[in-house]
């Protein structure tokens, strides 16, 4: 079998969860004999690109054993990050599926790279759409209105005219189309969620949606043992990008309010918003509980968790499912999230971790406290984590290969 997967952004240039998620399934695929093909945008100096097709750049490489394509716009056009079946890319992509000449494409992310998607379709290419983020029903991805306040869905774009203003009617109306046409052309919709699921089939009636949770890789997992007493010191972490929507700012806030030198809060992930970054920077100068770590590589999450007592997730946004959030409990490690998106699906208070209103600091600050108060908290929700089931690497990828045997050979 001859797969492509697309995505928005990859390694070793990006390393968030979508990036993890298309490294591990198409790695997987690989290792039972498929043959596999990454296809994403860049963001490499123009220098690095060794080919041109039109004003396209492209570079052919290899990434730990997968072959990947990355490419970009000589000169990059904002609204390539935003709009959706604009066409400027679909001569690119036409010359490169015609020479792949793939059996099926597995969308990881369709921003930047949906031409291909529209592509695929007159090329007669069946694809499957894994559904991280809402990009393809808000502009922004994360449900956020111009505001910055948590939106529950464009509601055939109406919510979109009265929120974000930023946006021409016109654009919104195009760009729903384009996603609907996106959608229901797929073979597949999957979501590693209900909560993700559920908010699309609301929007987009009839628009089926099944359910691949998210598997972990064990052979990068090292169980966190650790049993605690009253007194112990906690080493909280946070990890994952470092931008607004993460609420990093939040956590801090909350964590500075708790006079005590008995924790300390590690911070691991990067971001792009400069002015963001000098701010939590800003925040935590001089208060030596608090540690910027950079990032790690995923095969180091396992060593990174033996070292954590809880790890925090206080996102603002609708999260779909975080890996790290799936990481800390494969671990054996408690986590504090807020209670909103794939993250209330996941976190039950008192049986695996504690949740708590989106961006409320005083209600984060009320948890955090009560983990210093009383750490042997910690050991009952480790004992409950110990005995939930969750899924492998391996296990996941077998249910997309049967999805991709069942679209080939059963449409």
């Amino acid at each position: 079998m001859n797969i492509i997967y697309l995505v928005h952004q990859f390694y070793p240039e990006c390393w968030t969860g979508t990036e993890k998620f298309v490294f591990k399934i198409s790695s997987a695929l690989q290792k039972t004999g498929q043959r596999v093909k990454v296809i994403t945008y860049s963001f490499y100096d123009n220098s690095f690109f060794d080919k041109k097709f039109g004003d396209i750049l492209y570079k052919e490489f290899v990434y730990k054993g997968l072959p990947v394509l990355a490419f970009k716009n000589e000169i990059i056009d904002p609204e390539v990050h935003i709009s959706i079946g604009e066409r400027s890319m679909y001569n690119f992509a036409r010359m490169v599926l015609e020479k792949e000449k793939p059996d099926l494409i597995h969308v990881g992310h369709p921003m930047r790279i949906n031409d291909f998607i529209f592509c695929a379709r007159n090329l007669n290419i069946s694809y499957l759409i894994t559904l991280t983020d809402f990009w393809l029903l808000c502009p922004s991805g994360i449900l956020l209105d111009a505001q910055g306040n948590i939106c529950e869905g464009p509601n055939n774009g109406t919510t979109c005219r009265k929120n974000c203003p930023n946006f021409s009617s016109r654009f919104i109306e195009n760009r729903l189309e384009a996603a609907r046409e996106l959608l229901f052309g797929a073979s597949k919709v999957v979501s590693p969620s209900n909560f993700l699921a559920h908010l699309f089939k609301k929007e987009l009636e009839n628009l089926p949606v099944y359910i691949i949770s998210h598997g972990m890789s064990y052979k990068t997992i090292k169980k966190n043992d650790k049993k605690y007493k009253k007194g112990d010191k906690i080493i909280f972490c946070y990890a994952g990008s470092l931008n607004r929507h993460k609420g990093v700012d939040f956590l801090i806030e909350a964590l500075k309010k708790i006079e005590s030198d008995k924790f300390i809060l590690k911070i691991y992930g990067s971001g792009w918003d400069k002015e963001y970054l000098n701010k939590l920077y800003d925040m935590t100068k001089e208060d030596t509980r608090f540690e910027f770590h950079g990032v790690y590589d995923e095969n180091k999450v396992g060593e990174v968790l033996s070292d954590i007592d809880v790890v925090i997730v206080p996102s603002i946004w609708y999260e779909n499912y975080p890996l790290i959030l799936h990481e800390a409990l494969a671990c054996g490690v408690p986590v504090v999230a807020s209670n909103i998106g794939g993250m209330a699906e996941k976190i039950k208070d008192n049986i695996n971790g504690f949740t708590f209103p989106a961006g409320n600091t005083e209600a984060l600050n009320r948890i955090l406290k009560n983990i210093l108060n009383d750490p042997c908290i910690l050991n009952g929700l480790k004992e409950n984590i110990n005995k939930m089931f969750i899924p492998t690497v391996e296990q996941e990828a077998l249910s997309y290969y049967e999805s991709y045997v069942n679209i080939l050979y059963n449409e």
